[in-house]
C-alpha cells in the first residue's frame, strides 16, 4: 500500500460507484461529469496501492479488493453523517451544562426530564451527576444545584425549595416505629446521612437517640436506597422522598420539619449573570418544586 495519505474526500464517490457499478449513473447521481468520476477511482486506487473494479467495457466490477473497502467505508460514512447531524442540532440548541447532587438527579430530576424537554425544546441539558462542589467558571458549567446556605464565593444563589426533613421507612419497619419511638428508640435501625445527623431529629423531638445509627452514608442516594430495601429508617430531604412517598414504597414516620439552614438552591457564576438559559431553568425548577 502506498505510504501516501489515503485521499478520504474519494470515497463517497467510491461508495456510490461500487453501488451502482456503472460510471455514467455514478456521474449523473453525485451530480459530475463521467470523466471526473474516472479520475477520482483512479485517485484512490493510485493511493491505495491497488485496483478495486475490474474493467468491462464502459462497466465497472467490484473486485476483492474493493468490495473489503466498500464494506468499511460505507457504515463509516453512514456514522461520520448522522454524527454530523447531531452536531448541527445540537448547535441549532441551546446546550445548558449543569452540575447536580446525584441523588437529586436520580429521585427527583430524571423522572421530570420530559417535562423540562417539552416546556423548553431548544434547550438541550448537559447533566453531570457529582457529590463534589464543582468551581463553575472553571470547568465549563453554566449552573448547579446545591444544597447550602446560599453563600458560595463569586457566585449568585435563588433558592428554590426547602431543605426539610422527614424520616421514612418502608411499611412493614413503619409498624415498629411508633412503638419503639415512645420507648426511648432503643433497638430501632437508624441510616443516617452525614449532613443530616439524627441526634439533630431527636433533640428537636426532646428524645435522646439511645442506639448508634446502623449504617452512615455520604449520599443521600444510597441512603434512600437502602431504605426501600428495608434495611432501616433513614431521615432524609423531603423534596427526595416525594416521589416514593407518593408511591407507597416508603412511609412518613412524622411530619417534615426544618432543623437548619441548608436548603436547594440553583446557583450560577456571578460573572456570567443570569443567562436566558439558565433562566428557563430556574423558572421551571420553581414551578416544578412548588407542587412536589
Amino acid at each position: 500500500m502506498s505510504s501516501e495519505r489515503i485521499p478520504l474526500h474519494l470515497l463517497p464517490t467510491f461508495v456510490v460507484a461500487a453501488r451502482l457499478e456503472n460510471l455514467r449513473a455514478t456521474a449523473q447521481q453525485v451530480h459530475l461529469t463521467h470523466g471526473a468520476i474516472s479520475q477520482q477511482i483512479q485517485q484512490l486506487e493510485q493511493a491505495i496501492g491497488c485496483p478495486l473494479f475490474e474493467r468491462q467495457g464502459r462497466g465497472l466490477r467490484l473486485n476483492a479488493a474493493g468490495r473489503e473497502l466498500l464494506a468499511v467505508a460505507e457504515p463509516a460514512l453512514l456514522a461520520l453523517q448522522q454524527g454530523i447531524g447531531r452536531v448541527r442540532r445540537l448547535a441549532q440548541s441551546q446546550a445548558l451544562r449543569i452540575s447536580v447532587l446525584p441523588s437529586f438527579a436520580h429521585y427527583w430530576l430524571m423522572p421530570r426530564l420530559p417535562s423540562f424537554h417539552a416546556t423548553y425544546a431548544d434547550i438541550a441539558l448537559d447533566i453531570d451527576a457529582s457529590l463534589a462542589v464543582q468551581d463553575l467558571s472553571r470547568k465549563g458549567f453554566d449552573a448547579a444545584i446545591r444544597l447550602g446556605n446560599g453563600q458560595w464565593a463569586d457566585m449568585q444563589a435563588q433558592r428554590i425549595a426547602s431543605g426539610e426533613v422527614v424520616p421514612v421507612a418502608t411499611p412493614a419497619l413503619a409498624q415498629q416505629w411508633q412503638t419503639a419511638f415512645d420507648n426511648g428508640a432503643p433497638g430501632m435501625p437508624l441510616l443516617e446521612h452525614d449532613v443530616t445527623p439524627w441526634r439533630s431529629w431527636f433533640v428537636a423531638h426532646q428524645h435522646m437517640a439511645c442506639e448508634r445509627p446502623l449504617a452512615l452514608f455520604n449520599d443521600a442516594g444510597l441512603l434512600i436506597r437502602a431504605a426501600e430495601q428495608g434495611f432501616g429508617i433513614a431521615l432524609v430531604k423531603k423534596r427526595l422522598v416525594s416521589d416514593v412517598l407518593a408511591e407507597g414504597l416508603l412511609v412518613a414516620l412524622a411530619p417534615a420539619q426544618r432543623l437548619d439552614q441548608v436548603d436547594f438552591y440553583l446557583v450560577w457564576p456571578q460573572t456570567a449573570g443570569l443567562t436566558p438559559a439558565v433562566e428557563a431553568l430556574l423558572h421551571w425548577l420553581q414551578h416544578q418544586l412548588t407542587g412536589s
